[in-house]
């Protein structure tokens, strides 16, 4: 028997190509902000295939691999398929790679994909709109962002993919969903709401945003099969443009607001706390309030961090900031006022508003003093130089003197420690920690602490709590921590003491 060379050789050469072939498989296009994966495919054995991080700085992601072997006229080969994906802003080129197979380096062919404008999807069955309340605005302006997504009720929808939109160049805040959804008897309707705060001056676009909607393409609602046939099918919304102008300078806030302020004394005892408090409310971007500082010479301030709580009023967004201080002094001081600038856009112009100053009187403590005072010859003794007499003693007399003297001293001494030791019996001062512990409420607690402000960081902030107030079961907290931070400094051999 003859056989054909050709033929042999196609045996020959067949196997060879499906044991060394790679592919690389790859959309021609893409739409604008969708990803764009693709796939290398490779014959053969001991197959290596590359580890592709970015593709002209885009970043890549493995999205897996998986393997098939074949057996062919008695030769195994092994199929590997390795999926990547990527997000491209721009048409691209992929480019080359190398795959080593059996120690021999094989290389995929290049491809290029162009990237496609993404149109609004115009359908009966579907719509996705996205809308604004204003365009022409300035930085830090609110802007409301609405999308209304609807699809017919009759279409068999078991999935709807949506990745929530990512605002550049905005600040953003989401509302409550499908609130006042329009009734309909042939559509059913979905809403996303935000407030977006520009960033930037300039042209700022947003969207176009997708949806993608998954339905079921099987015609047997009690169909047997693990897996039901599917349709996917994206639609994109239109895109809206804002034009952002920038604020005067030195302005962050625009809108309507007014501020105020209060203190709950104007006259104090030393160490005794004024609270002060600053509400700043209005329509406009609240966020951007700086923490409001104080800074008042010879005085120790404590601040609690800010309060923000935010409204929408009218479809405009605004709310109230609060910030609260304690102020402790030892002497007279003012609070000057603080002020607030902002932008009025109705009328254009830069509005500054300040609150109150308060002058608050501080009334000094007495603190007894103890002098060592030198006795000196009583004042109302006459010396009367010219009526001295000289009285002679015997030596018998002065040792008399001295003994009596002595026994006299000694029992005075006696008699006086026994009086000062019941004294100090009976008028004992209580131990600070049980006065803490004897102390029923936080004005009490407060009365045997102030004192004590600027000894030690923890207890001030201790002090600072009740100076604002706090409830009942806080207050046993707080009397806790107080007694344990005493009880350290006990151990520590630093003594507090009480007395004025």
């Amino acid at each position: 028997m003859k056989l054909n060379l050709g033929k042999i050789c196609l045996i020959i050469v067949i196997p060879y190509f499906l044991y060394a072939k790679v592919v690389l498989n790859a959309p021609n296009s893409f739409y604008q902000g969708d990803s764009v994966e693709f796939s290398i495919s490779a014959n053969g054995q001991n197959i290596q295939l590359p580890k592709i991080e970015k593709i002209d700085d885009f970043l890549v992601q493995s999205l897996g691999t998986s393997t098939q072997t074949n057996i062919i006229n008695g030769q195994r080969t092994d199929k590997y398929i390795k999926t990547y994906s990527f997000t491209p802003n721009k048409s691209i080129t992929i480019p080359t790679f190398e795959v080593k197979i059996n120690g021999n380096i094989e290389k995929t062919q290049s491809k290029q994909i162009v990237m496609q404008k993404v149109e609004k999807t115009v359908s009966d069955d579907y719509n996705l709109d996205i809308a604004v309340d204003k365009k022409k605005v300035y930085i830090g302006e609110a802007v409301k962002f609405t999308l209304l997504f609807k699809y017919k009720k009759d279409l068999n929808i078991i999935g709807l993919e949506f990745a929530k939109p990512k605002f550049e160049d905005f600040w953003v805040k989401e509302l409550k969903a499908n609130e006042n959804l329009p009734v309909d008897t042939e559509y059913t309707y979905q809403k996303l709401e935000y407030i977006l705060f520009p960033q930037k001056s300039g042209k700022l676009t947003v969207g176009p945003l997708k949806i993608e909607a998954v339905t079921s393409q099987s015609r047997y609602r009690n169909s047997f099969f693990v897996t039901e046939p599917t349709k996917r099918t994206k639609i994109y919304s239109n895109t809206v443009t804002l034009d952002v102008e920038a604020l005067p300078k030195n302005v962050k806030l625009i809108g309507d607001f007014e501020i105020s302020s209060t203190i709950d004394k104007n006259k104090i005892d030393e160490g005794e706390a004024v609270s002060y408090k600053v509400t700043i409310k209005g329509r406009g971007n609240l966020d951007d309030i700086d923490e409001l500082q104080l800074d008042i010479p010879h005085t120790t301030i404590y601040d609690n961090p800010s309060e923000k709580k935010y409204t929408m009023k009218n479809d405009t967004y605004g709310g109230v900031y609060t910030k609260v201080f304690s102020i402790v002094s030892t002497e007279n001081f003012t609070i000057p006022p603080i002020s607030l600038k902002y932008f009025d856009k109705k009328n254009a112009t830069v509005k500054e508003i300040k609150t109150n100053s308060y002058d608050i009187e501080v009334k000094q403590k007495e603190k007894k003093t103890t002098q060592l005072e030198v006795s000196s010859e009583d004042k109302s003794t006459l010396q009367l130089k010219d009526n001295i007499q000289t009285v002679q003693i015997s030596n018998k007399e002065k040792i008399f003197y001295f003994v009596a003297g002595l026994v006299l001293g000694i029992i005075i001494t006696i008699v006086v420690g026994i009086i000062l030791k019941n004294r100090d019996k009976t008028k004992e001062d209580i131990p600070f920690i049980k006065q803490v512990k004897q102390t029923k409420t936080p004005d009490e607690l407060l009365k045997v602490l102030v004192a004590f402000i600027n000894i030690d960081e923890d207890l001030d902030k201790m002090i600072f709590k009740l100076e604002v107030g706090v409830e009942m079961v806080e207050f046993k907290i707080v009397k806790k921590e107080i007694i344990a931070i005493l009880n350290e400094f006990d151990k520590k051999g630093i003594k507090l003491d009480t007395k004025f």
